[in-house]
């Protein structure tokens, strides 16, 4: 299974989450025997960063190896997972949080968040898992980041937690259509990171003052189509509405509540 989604940043969004066929259905969390290799490309558009009204285009690449042992390494991080009575997964991993800038930069930033400074990539830890009911994927993890104390309030712990679920629904044009949906809650220190803004801040960026409290800061609904292009291989096209909550829709940087992604790869597995 993928690493929990990290909405502020569209390449991670798109290369750890948007590979997400790798989990669909039951069999995908059959152990294995022997080295596996996955392999996805593609690309879409998302938000500039959460909570932009202004769009970009952005690549998915991604690529894990897994040994038999369960020990993993790859663009979401490096980990261990196992499977339990062959319908739940369990994964814990280290990689990389999001960062974004304050100008437009490559997916990762905007002109309109001028003043607001830089939130800098560093090391952090996950747990996730999910569970097969009938022929629904049930999904759950959280991610802790330490505290930068070079970077003050743009680097403050932060504890995020994201529910998911995919639903199949029937086929459609050669492929399989399913449905997703998602809730991702953050602590204190995440909704600050993300969604606030300092007096510091307030005084360099024009922005009014804001200090967001830990609850729900997102609710999202999508829909992927894929399509097996082979026994190791598959296309597929995926689309997610998702809408900033409490404290998160009423950030003075948030200048759009509702938020779309989208995104088309492929998939291949040796």
């Amino acid at each position: 299974m993928s690493p929990t989604r990290r909405p502020a940043l569209p390449f991670l969004l798109l290369s750890s989450l948007l590979a997400l066929p790798l989990t669909g259905t039951a069999a995908d969390t059959g152990a294995s025997d022997r080295w596996t290799k996955q392999l996805s490309v593609g690309g879409g558009v998302a938000p500039r960063y959460s909570g932009s009204k202004d769009y970009q285009a952005v690549p998915m690449l991604s690529f894990e190896a897994t040994s038999p042992g369960g020990w993993f390494l790859g663009t979401g991080g490096v980990g261990w997972s196992t499977t339990v009575a062959g319908r739940a997964s369990l994964r814990g991993y280290v990689s990389a949080s999001n960062s974004r800038r304050d100008k437009d930069a490559f997916l990762e930033g905007s002109d309109h968040l001028r003043g607001m400074g830089r939130i800098r990539s560093r090391a952090m830890v996950g747990v996730a898992g999910s569970y097969v009911v009938g022929t629904a994927v049930l999904t759950a993890g959280l991610q802790y980041t330490p505290r930068d104390s070079d970077r003050g309030d743009n680097g403050l712990a932060t504890g995020h937690a994201v529910l998911g679920v995919d639903v199949p629904l029937f086929a459609l044009a050669g492929g399989k259509l399913s449905a997703t949906g998602s809730a991702e809650y953050g602590n204190k220190g995440y909704m600050q990171t993300w969604y606030g803004v300092t007096a510091a801040q307030s005084a360099s960026s024009g922005f009014r003052a804001f200090t967001p409290k830990a609850g729900f800061h997102s609710a999202g609904l999508g829909l992927t189509w894929r399509r097996e292009l082979g026994a190791r291989s598959d296309w597929f096209i995926s689309v997610e509405g998702a809408r900033l909550l409490g404290d998160a829709a009423d950030s003075p940087i948030v200048q759009k509540a509702n938020q779309f992604t989208a995104i088309s790869g492929y998939n291949r597995r040796f």
